[in-house]
């Protein structure tokens, strides 16, 4: 049974072209791209129209223009706080949730991201050079966990000169007396 055209515009404009893409000849996908509509778009409508619900849906959370509206609001109230600090802050007192990479873009675009207050360079060279073997040893310590047994530390002592590993040991914990056991 096909649907006159009062009944048509009726029901959802989903539902309207549905039934104009079901009644056309030969291939959907070609009717699918002239009408500008994703393959997905069209067969997650299909699967909706089987359920009997083909009414628009809507997020309930905010639209980005509220959304970046609110973080800016509540960016400026609360200057003290970082993007992570801000996200937790919207999401426990606002009713929403959000990113604290959304934030972060978001503050970014604005202007809003505090530099950090103390900047570190790096040194371009080693303020001590070695210029021969055992001039200067390094010690290292890596962890890795065994499973049922718990966390172990590799101790290393290596050369800075020759980069050759001296000496290595398994360790319980680390500490300063199982670096000095290894050396």
């Amino acid at each position: 049974m096909t649907k006159t055209g009062d009944e048509r515009e009726r029901s959802s404009p989903a539902q309207g072209f549905l039934s104009d893409v079901e009644a056309t000849p030969g291939s959907k996908r070609k009717v699918l791209a002239e009408l500008g509509v994703s393959k997905s778009v069209c067969y997650r409508w299909r699967a909706r129209a089987r359920l009997g619900s083909l009414e628009d849906r809507r997020h309930p959370g905010p639209s980005w223009y509220r959304l970046e509206t609110v973080v800016l609001e509540v960016a400026l109230e609360h200057t003290d706080l970082s993007s992570r600090q801000l996200a937790a802050w919207i999401t426990d007192n606002k009713g929403f949730s959000v990113s604290e990479s959304s934030v972060y873009r978001l503050l970014k675009r604005q202007g809003l991201i505090k530099s950090p207050e103390m900047k570190m360079a790096a040194g371009k060279e080693f303020r001590t050079k070695t210029t021969r073997p055992h001039q200067m040893w390094a010690t290292d310590a890596s962890y890795f966990t065994v499973s049922g047994w718990g966390f172990y530390y590799l101790v290393t002592v290596m050369d800075d000169f020759s980069r050759l590993i001296l000496a290595w040991r398994l360790q319980r914990d680390m500490t300063a007396d199982s670096f000095i056991e290894v050396v």
